[in-house]
């Protein structure tokens, strides 16, 4: 084992995990299972222009996004869920920002 941990094949992040012999980290094995699920749903019609949305994965979370009008659509607890991980990342910038003041 070497002392540094491959790169992940699709982000470039440092990983020990493989899949099917592959470099792959965490982050980027939930964002492929998210659009295997997405493959499984229904096409989506946008409310405003009637164009087919488009499944999308923003901060884990899979998005239907009108190619027309650009309008993103959230189901329910989604966008509870992004405000969450949002003020989490702000949170840990900011606590980020104050240790390295420490030094």
């Amino acid at each position: 084992m070497s002392l540094f941990a491959k790169k992940c094949d699709r982000c470039g992040e440092r990983t020990r995990n493989e899949e099917e012999g592959k470099p792959v980290c965490d982050s980027c094995v939930q964002e492929m299972q998210l659009m295997l699920e997405a493959g499984k749903e229904n096409i989506r019609h946008c409310p405003v222009d009637n164009a087919a949305m488009q499944k999308e994965v923003a901060h884990m979370i899979l998005v239907d996004r009108c190619p027309e009008c650009r309008g993103v659509w959230l189901d329910g607890g989604e966008l509870e869920k992004l405000r969450d991980d949002l003020q989490t990342d702000a949170v840990m910038a900011m606590t980020r920002g104050f240790t390295v003041g420490m030094y």
